[in-house]
C-alpha cells in the first residue's frame, strides 16, 4: 500500500497555499533553532519579534545544553522601541553571543550586530550594513510633536552613544552616518575597518587587509 501523502488543492489557491506552507516550514525551522541556541532575525523589528526573541535569549541562557548564541541578522530595521529591551538584555546575559549578518542589517539590525559580545560580530563576506539617524512620522498637536522630536533625539542619542562605545569610528564618521541627507551602505570589509564587525566569514583568514591594525583607522564613505 502506498502510504505517500498526496496534498490536493485548487489551481487558482497555489500561490496561497504554497506562500502560507512555505511561511509555517520557516517558522518551524526558526523555532527548532532557538532551542538550539540559534536566533535568527529574518523580518522587520516589531513587538512581537522583540517577544519572541526575549523569549529565545532567556531559554538559551538557563539552558545546561547551550553553551553559545548566536543570533543571525537578516533584518530592513524596524520599531527602535522592539530593539532596546533585546539590548538591555543581552549586555547581562553571561554566556557568549555572536551576531552575524547574513544578508543585510539595516538600522536597528546594525545596531544590534554591534551588540555582540567582544570578538563575536561577525558579518558573512557579501552582506550589507546601515547605520542611520532613527526617524519616524510625527503628527498630531503641536505639544504631541514636540514631546515625540524629544524622543526621536533620545533615541539617536543613545544609537550614537552605542556606536561610539562599541565600534573604531571617529566622531566625524558618526556624524556622517547619523546625520546625512542619504543612507550610506556599507560592506562587510568596510565594517571591520570601522570596527563594527570583528570578523568577516567567508574571508581568506590570511588575507593581510584583516590582520587588526595597530594605526588609527582612516577609511572613508
Amino acid at each position: 500500500m502506498d502510504k505517500t501523502i498526496k496534498w490536493k488543492f485548487d489551481e487558482d489557491d497555489d500561490d496561497e497555499l504554497d506562500s502560507k506552507g512555505i511561511k509555517t516550514l520557516i517558522d518551524t525551522e526558526r523555532n527548532n533553532k532557538a532551542k538550539q541556541g540559534i536566533i535568527i532575525i529574518n523580518q522587520e523589528f516589531t513587538p512581537q519579534l522583540m517577544e519572541w526573541v526575549i523569549y529565545s535569549l532567556k531559554a538559551a541562557e538557563t539552558s545546561r545544553l547551550i553553551d553559545d548564541i548566536e543570533i543571525y541578522i537578516n533584518s530592513n530595521g524596524g520599531d527602535v522601541t522592539a530593539l532596546l529591551p533585546m539590548i538591555d538584555l543581552i549586555d547581562i546575559i553571561q554566556k557568549p553571543i555572536k551576531t552575524i549578518v547574513l544578508g543585510k542589517a539595516y538600522s536597528c539590525g546594525a545596531l544590534l550586530l554591534l551588540c555582540g559580545h567582544k570578538g563575536k560580530r561577525m558579518a558573512y563576506k557579501n552582506s550589507e550594513i546601515l547605520l542611520h539617524e532613527v526617524g519616524g512620522g510625527i503628527y498630531g498637536k503641536s505639544t504631541q510633536v514636540r514631546h515625540e522630536a524629544e524622543r526621536l533625539q533620545r533615541f539617536n542619542e543613545l544609537a550614537i552613544k552605542l556606536i561610539r562605545e562599541r565600534t573604531k569610528m571617529s566622531e566625524a564618521q558618526i556624524d556622517k552616518f547619523m546625520h546625512s541627507n542619504q543612507d550610506i551602505f556599507i560592506t562587510s570589509e568596510q565594517a571591520w575597518e570601522f570596527g563594527i564587525i570583528d570578523q568577516i566569514i567567508g574571508k581568506d583568514p590570511k588575507d593581510e587587509k584583516l590582520n587588526f591594525r595597530k594605526k588609527p583607522i582612516t577609511t572613508s564613505v
